[in-house]
């Protein structure tokens, strides 16, 4: 009895020293974060690990189902993080946390370690480099990228502007010996920090900061405007957070915005009632599904839209349509649907949808413009048919929702309606986005919905209910095969929250 007693004493001694160094770890990293930080991410390292079912009982082993996933593609940032997880000393029985500045070390990701010496030797060898002893810091600087190791903590650092690495190790010294004014003092940002797997408070200036890393959002930017609403608008912040259960991963998010600031003003004025009418014209199969609610009347007006207009009136050929004509007639949802061209790599299969006040008005000046521009339209089955590249262009209506098909296959499938999850969400959000990995993750999806102008809902959920949803997940950002400009915002994540060069690999 005695020595039962002894056992569970012991026991629980134990576990509270665990508790207590897991606590030490993770105040120490948190105390390493500048008051002046623009945005922070704290990211449950260990919860997603055992969730995913890589790590139990302190090992790490990688399921064969995303091992072989991993070895396909060695250039995904996420499979290098994987790959050298086992080997690289970090600790993953703590959180790591991601932080942003206005200063040279401007995107800034901090991992605790459990082997310094594995780390030194992992990221030397991949930077080509050695470390040198700076300020009390083993440090390396490679390109835009600066390494510092200290009392168990690997820092990495993107470089927003050229300096010396004597510099940057004076900066890093100061958060490494606590020297520096810490986040811990502000209690509005340390509540935003805890609870989910995934936790971020975010200024709109670490927003750009990070999008504006991003070929895709630069490119996006350029062609649709309209998202400058939100990235150049008067919206203080943004928190998020992400939470798992065995059905999935949800995300709950609120934009810190003023009722009377432009950005609310703005969206109350241009807003209208959500709808899922529109997904009865876009194919079941579509990839991508994007869907926001306007009143074209007041839309048409917006200084993104008129930008819009103008780049496209500078189009040839086709910039002769008036465009700003048919978005004066959309009143509801205006939607999407894009996916990959299955023969041409850089190609898409696209549709537009929008409800409107006089379709048929529409549709008749698009007519036109094609009959002056030589290519009188075939008319089969109520839809005006015409060919452009290696598209069949068919544009009619459907249930008050006027489309417009741009495929190069003859569509057997349905359409998105008969998707309960995509007809519920566009019906209750005026600014929708649905997803749906392609083959072999088919019936898993994405979800992201405006539940009102400053609140937003999201999901993942697995294929199948008896799957893991976070190995799914994992299994499908592993999938990501990177292109020549794939330098988006994952990836940088990613990068920096692995800790390891991506030079000499």
């Amino acid at each position: 009895m005695i020595a039962t007693r002894t056992l569970k004493n012991v026991l629980g001694l134990a576990l509270m020293a665990m508790a207590t160094a897991c606590s030490n770890v993770n105040e120490n990293l948190l105390q390493m974060i500048p008051a002046d930080a623009t945005g922070v991410i704290s990211i449950d390292v260990p919860t997603i690990l055992e969730r995913a079912g890589i790590k139990s009982d302190d090992k790490l082993i990688i399921p064969a189902s995303l091992s072989s996933i991993v070895d396909e593609n060695d250039d995904n940032p996420l499979c290098r993080l994987l790959t050298d997880l086992p080997y690289a000393g970090i600790d993953t029985d703590n959180h790591c946390y991601v932080f942003f500045t206005g200063k040279a070390l401007s995107q800034v990701a901090l991992l605790p370690l459990d082997d310094e010496k594995k780390t030194i030797e992992v990221v030397s060898r991949r930077a080509g480099v050695d470390f040198h002893d700076l300020s009390g810091l083993k440090c390396i600087y490679v390109e835009d990228n600066f390494y510092a190791v200290k009392n168990r903590v690997l820092m990495v650092a993107r470089v927003s502007r050229m300096t010396t690495i004597e510099k940057l190790a004076q900066s890093a010294a100061g958060m490494f010996n606590h020297t520096v004014k810490n986040i811990t003092d502000d209690k509005n940002l340390m509540k935003h920090l805890t609870d989910g797997i995934v936790n971020a408070h975010l200024t709109m200036s670490a927003v750009k900061t990070l999008l504006n890393r991003s070929t895709t959002y630069r490119e996006m930017s350029q062609k649709m405007p309209l998202i400058e609403i939100f990235t150049e608008s008067d919206i203080k912040s943004l928190t998020a957070q992400v939470n798992a259960d065995d059905k999935g991963l949800h995300l709950t998010a609120h934009l810190d915005a003023d009722e009377n600031s432009d950005y609310v003003r703005l969206l109350n004025t241009t807003l209208s009632k959500p709808g899922d009418k529109v997904l009865a014209a876009i194919p079941s199969s579509m990839e991508y599904i994007m869907s926001m609610s306007v009143r074209g009347d007041r839309f048409v007006n917006l200084p993104q839209i008129r930008q819009l207009v103008d780049v496209f009136k500078a189009l040839p050929y086709i910039g002769r349509i008036d465009l700003e004509g048919i978005l004066h007639n959309v009143n509801g949802p205006f939607a999407v649907g894009l996916a990959h061209d299955p023969t041409f790599a850089e190609d898409w299969n696209a549709v537009i949808a929008a409800t409107t006040d006089n379709p048929e008005a529409i549709i008749a000046q698009i007519n036109r413009f094609a009959t002056a521009m030589g290519q009188a339209p075939e008319i089969y089955d109520g839809e005006y048919i015409y060919q452009y590249e290696n598209k069949m262009i068919k544009m009619g209506t459907t249930q008050g929702v006027l489309y417009l098909k741009m495929l190069n296959y003859e569509q057997t499938e349905g359409y998105a309606n008969d998707i309960a999850v995509a007809r519920n969400l566009f019906a209750a959000s005026p600014i929708a986005f649905y997803m749906q990995p392609t083959a072999p993750f088919t019936g898993s999806h994405f979800t992201l919905g405006f539940t009102d102008h400053v609140n937003i809902k999201g999901e993942f959920v697995a294929r199948q209910d008896s799957a893991n949803a976070m190995l799914e997940l994992l299994q499908i950002l592993c999938s990501v095969k990177p292109t020549a400009t794939y330098d988006d915002m994952a990836t940088d994540a990613w990068d920096n929250v692995s800790g390891l060069p991506t030079s000499n690999h």
